[in-house]
């Protein structure tokens, strides 16, 4: 009687288990196939105005899609053959002129409300952020892609060895295209109060130059972010920390006469805060392009 009572039990959890991964497989089918993620993600972009979450969207659609064994029909893969296709002729086209680059990939923001729908804020997303809005000015720029981390493992190095990762990739890419501006866009990673800047009801965070000394053609770099720093002043009096000096490393400034190192937000500010302040030096940059270059 015992082993009967048993063995229906065992036969009871079996099922119960089964149950759970079925609901979870039909979970994430709706997910992928209704639009619902779209809908997770239009009400939390009209919600707090962040525009690149469809760069987010589409790595958490993929994301999915790896889980879920989908029934694609040959007509439709032809379909995704085409569409890769029309994308090559598409980059066959473009010719960014603004290199955007994280040479500490790994340094995050604030989490609130985005980090339960798989999207992490840190610097490599508000490169995309600011390449979404320079786009809107029909200026193309390219975010850099590869893992410093993986170089550094390649490589054999520490984290110091970090600018000799970015390095080595920019200059690859600096064969393919002429770059007329280079930007490292970091996370500072001092307290709020000191990043955190409000205006009207609307938050920002804050931005500080960093300029390297330690190569004979820094006065260059030294009269482009002088001019990027005085136009954001004019906006925003408060919303730039200035311009840091350092003398010891080169961060990688001597391979262009534009060539920035920007240290956005600190370790507390929101996507919010990030993305409002990257609107702003996105028209800043334009604004110079058209003026100066």
């Amino acid at each position: 009687m015992n082993r009967f009572k048993f063995k229906n039990l065992k036969i009871k959890n079996i099922l119960i288990v089964l149950s759970i991964f079925l609901l979870i497989y039909i979970h994430i089918y709706l997910f992928i196939n209704t639009g619902y993620s779209k809908y997770i993600i239009s009400k939390i972009n009209s919600k707090y105005n962040i525009r690149s979450f469809n760069i987010k969207q589409k790595l958490l659609d993929s994301s999915l899609s790896k889980i879920v064994v989908s029934d694609t029909s040959e007509n439709e893969e032809k379909k995704i053959i085409e569409v890769d296709k029309s994308n090559e002729k598409t980059k066959t086209k473009y010719n960014p002129i603004i290199y955007i680059y994280n040479t500490h990939e790994s340094e995050k923001y604030s989490l609130p409300y985005v980090s339960d729908y798989s999207i992490t804020p840190d610097v490599r997303l508000a490169s995309y952020i600011l390449k979404d809005y320079l786009n809107d000015y029909k200026i193309d720029s390219f975010v850099q892609t590869k893992s410093i981390k993986e170089y550094l493992n390649k490589h054999n190095l520490d984290y110091t060895g970090s600018y000799e990762a970015s390095r080595e990739y920019m200059k690859e890419e600096l064969k393919n295209h002429n770059y007329k501006i280079l930007i490292d866009l970091h996370r500072d990673s001092v307290k709020h109060k000191y990043t955190l800047y409000e205006s009207d009801g609307v938050k920002y965070a804050k931005i500080m130059f960093v300029l390297t000394t330690k190569h004979k053609n820094y006065k260059k770099n030294e009269e482009f972010v002088n001019n990027l720093n005085d136009r954001i002043k004019s906006i925003h009096k408060g919303l730039s920390r200035g311009i840091m000096i350092r003398n010891d490393v080169i961060f990688n400034q001597d391979l262009s006469d534009k060539a920035i190192l920007i240290e956005l937000g600190g370790v507390d500010n929101t996507l919010e805060e990030i993305n409002n302040t990257l609107e702003i030096l996105a028209k800043v940059i334009n604004d110079y392009i058209k003026e100066e270059l």
